[in-house]
């Protein structure tokens, strides 16, 4: 009887396709001041001049010349150099003149600015920016960290003393935010104060610097604003959190609408006080808005010489 033979076919895998090389090309990532992590797309082989004045790429750091320095690409690199600025150009410490540039290296221009240069596809720089922001940010809100709001703190409050410039501190606190736990939940909680943060980032102003300060408490830094002004913007905030809501589902329960006010504290920058002082006049006026009744404003008392500080306030207040 005839052996009957399996024929064996071969299947040959077609290749996977090959994705289109992305054009690579040069970029500018702020890695710290004012304007921390935007990216910016060099020209290839034209000159960028940085400056806070008139440049082609505008750094808005007090302690950046209005023609700070230029860079421009060659090759896979480029060459950066200082345009007599007043505070100078540094590369790992090292105050320059001119240098030339690998991609990934950094360099700092003022007193706060850090930026890297680095020659690098559209989604390579975009990865690298979207690191920068995620090191900003507090995930719960998306708004700025703690720690970032500090570092421009510092930097706005000696800003506004070297020119003369008002500046304002909004604090903001949650009221009874522990009632909101205890009755529906921690997960309830955390969606009122994204809530909360949606409501107050779209009452600010382009130019104000908006942070979650920790737990149920956000500041806002009002740039140029004296006292009446930042009053009207606490007032618009107030309302805007007052009015919103938050839809809660819980399990099978029907869905509620959960609805919180806040208490806000206004204090304007005295002439020889320190970020510290400040903080801790708008400290005091958001407990003189918890004692009067809450859901209110209240902007702090004449500027003393220094600030006397206050027993921390209870959480859940």
């Amino acid at each position: 009887m005839p052996r009957s033979i399996d024929r064996l076919e071969k299947t040959t895998s077609a290749p996977a396709p090959q994705r289109p090389a992305l054009d690579r090309a040069p970029f500018l990532l702020v890695l710290s001041g004012p304007q921390v992590g935007e990216l910016h797309r060099l020209a290839p082989d034209a000159l960028t001049v940085i400056g806070r004045g008139d440049a082609d790429l505008r750094v808005e750091d007090d302690g950046v010349s209005r023609r700070h320095c230029s860079i421009q690409p060659r090759g896979k690199g480029a060459v950066l150099v200082d345009l007599g600025s007043a505070n100078g150009t540094f590369v790992e410490g090292e105050r320059v003149r001119e240098r030339v540039l690998s991609s990934e290296d950094r360099f700092q221009i003022g007193t706060t600015t850090t930026l890297k240069f680095s020659i690098a596809d559209e989604l390579e720089a975009g990865v690298q920016r979207k690191l920068v922001e995620a090191a900003l940010r507090e995930p719960l809100t998306g708004l700025y960290n703690r720690r970032h709001f500090q570092e421009r703190f510092a930097a706005e409050v000696a800003v506004a003393h070297r020119h003369g410039r008002p500046l304002s501190l909004l604090m903001v606190d949650v009221d009874h935010f522990k009632r909101v736990n205890d009755r529906y939940g921690h997960l309830a909680g955390d969606e009122v104060l994204k809530s909360v943060a949606r409501a107050l980032a779209q009452g600010i102003r382009i130019e104000d610097i908006l942070a979650r300060f920790g737990g149920e408490e956000f500041v806002v830094l009002a740039r140029e604003a004296a006292a009446a002004e930042a009053m009207a913007l606490a007032e618009r905030l107030r309302q805007l959190v007052e009015v919103a809501q938050t839809r809660w589902e819980s399990g099978h329960d029907v869905p509620v609408g959960i609805s919180v006010t806040v208490s806000v504290g206004v204090a304007q920058l005295g002439a020889e006080q320190t970020e510290r002082d400040l903080f801790e006049r708008a400290d005091n006026a958001v407990y003189k808005a918890k004692k009067g009744g809450r859901n209110r404003v209240v902007l702090s008392g004449p500027i003393p010489a220094r600030a006397p500080a206050r027993k921390a306030r209870r959480q859940g207040s």
